[in-house]
């Protein structure tokens, strides 16, 4: 019947979504952080340092609020 194939569906499910999540998984365990985000580019680096220093974060940019004022 119809229901025999519910097994077979629910292994390739499994293993079809492992590599959706395992790259989230890895990040997480190994940076702390679920994404990473790529920078090949020397001035691409700087800007990620940048934004990591100023926010806390590599993805929440803002805008020239955010940069302290020279005294």
């Amino acid at each position: 019947m119809w229901y025999e194939i519910l097994p077979t569906l629910a292994i390739f499910t499994t293993f079809l979504t492992i590599p959706c999540y395992a790259p989230w998984i890895v990040n997480m365990a190994v940076r702390g952080k679920p994404v990473h985000r790529t920078a090949m580019d020397p001035e691409d680096r700087r800007l990620i340092m940048r934004d990591e220093r100023l926010t806390g974060h590599i993805y929440k940019m803002q805008g020239l609020d955010s940069i302290p004022d020279p005294k």
